[in-house]
């Protein structure tokens, strides 16, 4: 019987690896294999016609460096879990909201499992950027697992 199915979304930026990094433990542990997810939203100052434009000129990221990301992040899980089973994976790019697309992408794989970072933004810059994490928990059709870095602060709310 094959293990789950996860997609782990990732924007290349800084909790990309955690992101990762646990999906790949989750998948190394259950048997299952990873989808890398990169969605990201137009940039609207290319010049081209929208027909004429592919993902990464529409965004600056290409399969590629998904792929890059995803073989640098192998080895370091390689380097943190000697010995452990190596998940297959693949690479996937999109572009528009990264929330739709993520979930869109889950879908398409019939993932099991959803692995998404939140930057843990309170606020007037929640209000401004939105959370794409809430969103996917919101739309997916499977369980999400919400990443973010460890940190214990007690506010006095």
């Amino acid at each position: 019987m094959p293990g789950p199915k996860v997609v782990a979304a990732v924007d290349l930026h800084k909790l990309s690896l955690l992101v990762a990094m646990r999906a790949l433990e989750y998948a190394s542990s259950t048997g299952g294999d990873v989808v890398f997810v990169c969605v990201a939203e137009p940039n609207i100052a290319n010049v081209k016609l929208p027909d004429e434009m592919d993902a990464s000129d529409l965004t600056g990221t290409s399969l590629s460096r998904v792929q890059h990301f995803a073989v640098k992040a192998i080895a370091e899980f390689e380097k943190t879990h000697p010995g452990e089973k190596i998940p297959p994976f693949t690479s996937h790019i999109d572009t528009g909201d990264p929330a739709e697309k993520i979930v869109l992408a889950a879908a398409e794989a019939d993932a099991d499992v959803i692995f998404v970072a939140t930057h843990g933004r309170t606020g007037i810059k929640r209000l401004l950027l939105g959370s794409v994490a809430e969103k996917v928990v919101r739309l997916a059709g499977c369980a999400v697992q919400v990443v973010r870095e460890k940190h214990h602060t007690v506010s006095a709310d």
